[in-house]
């Protein structure tokens, strides 16, 4: 007879105890109401401008900057990223080209594009999500829809003919 509720029988329910009903009395995390995986980082947002980019309309690209300034080092992170195989497989034709001062200017990248305007972009306190960003909101709209041809060889005109002809040694 210790308890509070073996006293409320003894006493003949003269005391009534309180229903507890939980309160949330915090705005804290609770489990499982957030986002299923975590927010992107820069480097995530990066790698996603990478896989749109289409150098279709660009036929030079120019790389200039000076390795003794403190401001080359996003310049440098592009360049290698922007010449992998998969950015370089949208244009095959596409020059690149770099150009490596000691004048202490300011790091760029120049585009020429193929109705003759360029794109120079200063690139000294861009980071490389910056850059890509400017890259694909100039060069992206200037992708032309490329209309696939198929066209018939020798081999498909006469794969459903049968070619083999009937009967046998005589």
């Amino acid at each position: 007879m210790g308890s509070l509720a073996c006293q409320a029988k003894w006493l003949g329910n003269a005391i009534k105890l309180p229903t507890l009903v939980p309160v949330r009395t915090h705005l804290g995390y609770i489990p499982f109401e957030g986002p299923l995986r975590p927010y992107p980082t820069n480097l995530k947002k990066f790698h996603g401008a990478l896989k749109i980019v289409n150098l279709q309309p660009v036929n030079k690209i120019t790389y200039s900057f000076d390795p003794f300034t403190n401001d080359h080092h996003s310049l440098r992170n592009f360049m290698y990223f922007f010449n992998g195989k998969k950015v370089k497989a949208t244009n095959l034709k596409t020059i690149v080209k770099t150009s490596i001062l000691d004048d202490r200017s300011s790091p760029n990248v120049k585009f020429d594009l193929n109705d003759g305007r360029q794109l120079e972009i200063k690139t000294g306190r861009l980071t490389e999500l910056e850059i890509a960003t400017i890259v694909n909101n100039y060069v992206l709209p200037l992708v032309k829809e490329v209309e696939e041809v198929v066209t018939e060889t020798k081999a498909s005109k006469g794969a459903g003919k049968g070619g083999a002809k009937k009967g046998g040694k005589r």
